[in-house]
């Protein structure tokens, strides 16, 4: 059932999602030095088996749609950022310039 798989990817998109902006949130209590280097790598660490979880449990692709994303990453230059574009999304702290 295609709406059952589309469900599962959009289950997994979303629970990466929280992933990224857990570590987004880590890098920037690291950059603050808001928790001990030991918080920081329980953290990283529980988000790391929690990542290999969503992986276990997300639908697998197949290689004609992998070619076709990577086709758009790479060639396309799809969902990629500038360093500035990139910038804008980071708190003060994390910012290159």
């Amino acid at each position: 059932d295609l709406g059952s798989i589309a469900q599962k990817h959009r289950q997994a998109a979303g629970d990466m999602w929280l992933i990224r902006e857990r570590y987004l949130s880590l890098l920037t209590d690291l950059k603050m030095q808001t928790k001990s280097i030991e918080e920081i790598l329980k953290e990283r660490d529980a988000l790391m088996i929690e990542l290999s979880a969503i992986y276990i449990g997300a639908p697998s692709t197949n290689y004609k749609a992998y070619s076709m994303a990577q086709k758009a990453l790479k060639e396309l230059e799809d969902m990629t950022f500038s360093d500035e574009e990139i910038d804008k999304f980071l708190p003060t702290e994390l910012k290159r310039k």
